[in-house]
């Protein structure tokens, strides 16, 4: 049955608008362009207890051999503990001389059925107790018409049938190929595939008939695409799950609610701060808006949404101030956790683990293989508020100065997020960011017997981590930030058993 497409369902409408009153009341103003510092106190109630966190952080690989090429990267991946990791499926070959195939399989020529690339990345995936979600960036090279600039099939047929031999060769085995062979999988289906995300970003331009690039497929054109391949890759598996449309453009959601004859099991779509590395600190910060917003309005179709790469910036080349993975990117990242979580997303992706030569996308340095910062951001963040993790109600005295807070699940322990994303002004780029001074309080929480904290910024060791610190026990605590940065504090309780754990709100439940 298609969904009709005329309005978002009620009960997602009521739920939106509890959160636009708790974005805006409970914690701080996004964007405030604050030119200075001043003490700020953070205040945790441990008996209002709002609805149960359900956001999951996840990974992705691009490039294949990008865990290959450092000791330890490998072991980083499996320790980052993900539960999903996102495979970007293209036809680039990879950033260095030598490099393996490209990730796709038969993505430049026809019947070129080469999945070492592909196979490598899904075991290791695998191997790291993930499950692999993989997205087909577009169709292979070979199915574009590069002379009237478009895709070759209208109706997607052959991009349907290329899907299924897909499904079939992670799911069933084998396949049998377009000139009538069989494609065996060596792994059988030890390492299949439950989630497929079709195409990537259809609003933007294309990778095909490069250099000059075709234009993309239109949104009536995708939603062709999503019900001829959907069809055929369910006759081959119909336990699979379907993810798209890798975009918040409104005519792709859309179209794709109101003509998909199987409703996507979840909605993705991107959200980066900018593409330039010359924007502004502010400008980055205050894209955060624009990206939750996003959230919500795809949110209140009653779907579950998955934000399928996130990053600080989406330019081509290296920030020369390092952003992206310095204490700014910490309090980046942290206060997109913030507010996604807060709005509902399932899961989120950050973009990418190990790019071969861009730091920008790097949780670990794929030649050194030192974790960078953000690799120790992500790693704590889904320790610290895993899903299951009561919501409670925190407040912020200070624009800038932002806060997040749960009771960890199965326990009384309270623990507190603090991101300092104080400006220097609203045009530096690359500032250090205000310092501050927070004193964070919670109250109706009895029999605390410890407190710690954990911050992360520039100061922050990268081989090891931000250290455990002892604080003084007790219902408050102080943490200082020499510019941007991310502190977690866990109030340590005595007892569990006296708190209703029903959950009244299970929005963006995992798949």
């Amino acid at each position: 049955m298609r969904a009709n497409p005329g309005r978002p369902v009620s009960g997602a409408r009521r739920r939106l608008a509890a959160l636009v009153i708790l974005l805006a009341s409970a914690a701080t103003l996004v964007g405030s362009g604050e030119t200075t510092a001043a003490p700020a106190t953070v205040s945790v109630d441990a008996s209002l207890r709002l609805w149960t966190l359900r956001t999951e952080m996840g990974t992705q690989i691009k490039y294949p051999g990008a865990i290959d090429r450092a000791p330890g990267t490998r072991a980083l991946l499996h320790e980052f503990g993900a539960r999903r990791i996102r495979i970007n499926a293209t036809a680039d070959g990879c950033c260095w001389p030598g490099g393996p195939a490209p990730m796709i399989p038969a993505g430049l020529v026809k019947g070129s059925w080469d999945f070492s690339s592909l196979d490598s990345v899904v075991a290791d995936i695998t191997a790291a107790g993930a499950e692999t979600v993989l997205n087909i960036f577009q169709a292979p090279e070979w199915m574009w018409n590069c002379t009237t600039r478009t895709i070759g099939d209208p109706t997607f047929g052959e991009f349907a049938d290329y899907m299924a031999r897909l499904v079939a060769y992670y799911n069933a085995g084998s396949f049998i190929a377009e000139d009538g062979r069989t494609v065996t999988n060596p792994a059988g289906v030890a390492n299949r595939i439950k989630y497929w995300e079709l195409w990537n970003e259809p609003d933007l331009m294309s990778i095909a008939c490069m250099p000059d690039r075709a234009p993309n497929i239109t949104a009536p054109q995708y939603v062709a695409m999503w019900n001829a391949a959907t069809a055929k890759m369910l006759a081959v598996d119909p336990s699979i799950k379907l993810l798209g449309p890798a975009t918040d453009a409104t005519e792709y959601v859309t179209g794709l609610i109101a003509g998909a004859a199987r409703r996507p099991d979840a909605l993705t779509y991107h959200g980066y701060g900018g593409w330039l590395v010359e924007q502004s600190d502010q400008f980055l910060f205050d894209s955060l808006d624009g990206i939750v917003g996003s959230l919500l309005r795809m949110r209140a179709w009653g779907i579950p949404v998955w934000v399928t790469e996130l990053n600080v910036t989406g330019a081509g080349g290296d920030d020369p101030t390092r952003r992206p993975y310095n204490a700014y990117g910490a309090a980046w990242g942290a206060s997109a956790f913030r507010l996604l979580a807060l709005g509902g997303a399932a899961t989120i992706f950050q973009y990418e683990f190990a790019h071969p030569d861009n730091p920008i996308f790097q949780l670990v340095d794929p030649v050194t293989g030192v974790p960078r910062l953000p690799y120790w951001r992500d790693y704590h963040l889904a320790r610290y508020f895993p899903p299951g993790s009561r919501l409670l109600f925190a407040r912020s005295s200070q624009p800038g100065v932002e806060t997040l807070a749960v009771r960890a699940p199965n326990s009384s322990n309270v623990r507190v997020l603090v991101v300092n994303r104080q400006v220097d002004g609203p045009t530096v780029v690359g500032g250090p960011g205000l310092p501050a001074t927070v004193q964070v309080s919670v109250r109706n929480l009895r029999g605390i017997s410890q407190v710690t904290v954990r911050q992360i910024d520039d100061a922050t060791p990268l081989a090891s981590g931000p250290p455990l610190t002892m604080l003084p026990v007790g219902n408050t605590a102080t943490v200082t930030f020499g510019g941007y940065g991310v502190a977690i504090l866990e109030f340590v309780a005595r007892s569990y058993g006296d708190q209703d754990d029903d959950d009244h709100d299970q929005h963006g439940l995992p798949l």
